[in-house]
């Protein structure tokens, strides 16, 4: 009979550890664009009026983003496995086309952005969010994560 209790505690003990594992590693989009919206509109300093100018363009600007990075990867996905190097010359070519795309479109969305919301708030955004990205990636990693030459240090 103890042979049972223990080994039923035990598959309930490995049960609940497993679903905790799996709840902690779904990516929620929502949950992160929420989480992202308060962390930078807390850091840049903006007030009701300024965030509800500022979001519209900024996640209009990163969909945009996002599905020119979609391209990107797609081509890099889809590369022939043995072509010429003419073909891969090609694909370069589009991938740093979109690039420079990407490029061109941040900075028309941050000019709009700037025109709605001061400057300096803009640049705290935008610092702001890499802190944002950088503190998550190092959540995700979790605390007994190695990381490569040691620990990093923290920033201020």
């Amino acid at each position: 009979m103890k042979k049972f209790i223990l080994s039923f505690s035990f598959l309930l003990f490995g049960i609940a550890l497993m679903a905790q594992q799996q709840q902690r590693g779904k990516f929620n989009p929502q949950e992160f664009k929420s989480k992202l919206e308060s962390y930078v509109t807390a850091e840049a300093g903006f007030n009701s009026s300024e965030a509800q100018a500022f979001y519209p363009i900024y996640f209009e600007m990163k969909g945009k983003q996002r599905g020119l990075q979609r391209q990107i990867f797609m081509l890099k996905k889809n590369a022939p496995q043995a072509g010429a190097d003419k073909d891969y010359s090609i694909i370069i070519q589009k991938i740093k086309d979109l690039g420079v795309e990407m490029a061109k479109l941040e900075v028309t969305y941050y000019k709009k952005l700037c025109q709605v919301v001061p400057p300096q708030k803009v640049y705290k955004a935008m610092c702001a969010e890499d802190q944002f990205h950088r503190k998550m990636l190092e959540d995700f990693g979790g605390e007994n994560r190695p990381h490569r030459g040691g620990p990093r240090p923290k920033q201020n």
